[in-house]
Formats: structure tokens, C-alpha cells, sequence
């Protein structure tokens, strides 16, 4: 499942994740820890257990999805 899909109401949130403009760890992390299990799930992202690199990582893929899904 695409992950606008899956979050659709949620979208504003993460696309201000992916701007930088919030830290979605801090601002909402129920959703956070959703958008890190989907990741996993279906991503096949393995993590580092460092949190920072992490949360790095997931806004990377973050950007890639949301920018592939404005682009379709």
C-alpha cells in the first residue's frame, strides 16, 4: 500500500515533516511511530538504532514518496 494512501489524513503532517518545518518525533509521535513501522513493514528499511540516524533516514524516504506521489 502507498504510503499517501495509507496516511491519507495525515498528509499535511508529513509533508511538513518532510519540509523541515516539524519534527514529527516531537510533534506526533503516535504517527511517527506508525510512518517508522510501515518503513519496516514495507520498506524493508533496516535502522541503526540510533535515533537521530533514524529519524534521518525516514525523512528521506518521506520526501522520495511524497515527491513520486505529486509527481504521478
Amino acid at each position: 500500500m502507498a504510503l499517501t494512501s495509507k496516511f491519507k489524513k495525515d498528509l499535511q503532517t508529513l509533508k511538513g515533516a518532510a519540509n523541515r518545518e516539524i519534527f514529527l518525533d516531537v510533534k506526533n509521535p503516535k504517527l511517527y511511530k506508525k510512518v517508522r513501522k510501515y518503513y519496516e513493514k514495507e520498506g524493508g528499511i533496516e535502522f541503526t538504532g540510533d535515533p537521530l540516524e533514524d529519524y534521518d533516514m525516514i525523512m528521506d524516504c518521506l520526501v522520495e514518496d511524497l515527491h513520486t506521489s505529486e509527481v504521478q
